[in-house]
């Protein structure tokens, strides 16, 4: 599952490893600019379920459905609308975003992968938000910054990450 899935790298990427995902964000035209990336790539018949709504909403009917997921990956934004006018804002939503997460995971996962690009998610942010769930515990984490390598000698930061391998 990739969730704030945006214009679907990692969704692409899953695709091509061969998972069976499912692409969520709220906004409807990044949905569609990701359906076209997939066409792009040759990835039309790929099993990828294309869902437009606010993240929340979304993972409290999962739970509700029983469903689990083997692997999550989400990159929230700071501050952003769900598809009807629902606020997220990372300080006050993340937290109970992760644990539903957490509860929607299979028995036997494979990772989550929580990305951030808010200036205070430092990698020791984004740890101590994963272990506060209490399910990390049977998880190796693994944290650090994003960078761009370019032409000149300093790395560009790009954000922060904070992986759990199960």
């Amino acid at each position: 599952m990739n969730l704030f899935a945006y214009s679907g790298g990692s969704t692409l990427a899953a695709a091509v490893a061969g998972a069976e995902v499912c692409h969520l964000d709220a906004s409807r035209g990044m949905v569609r600019w990701a359906r076209e990336n997939a066409a792009l790539n040759g990835l039309n018949a790929a099993p990828i379920r294309w869902i437009v709504e606010d993240v929340n909403v979304f993972l409290d009917r999962e739970l509700k459905r029983g469903r689990r997921y083997d692997a999550i990956i989400l990159d929230p934004p700071t501050y952003g609308h769900g598809r009807n006018e629902e606020v997220y804002k990372l300080e006050s939503e993340l937290l109970r975003t992760l644990e539903k997460c957490w509860a929607l995971l299979s028995a036997q996962p494979a990772f989550m992968l929580l990305t951030s690009h808010t200036a205070y998610c430092t990698p020791v942010v984004l740890e101590n938000l994963i272990q506060t769930t209490g399910a990390a515990s049977a998880a190796k984490l693994e944290s650090g910054e994003m960078l761009l390598e370019g032409d000149g000698a300093l790395p560009l930061p790009s954000g922060t990450f904070v992986r759990a391998r199960f």
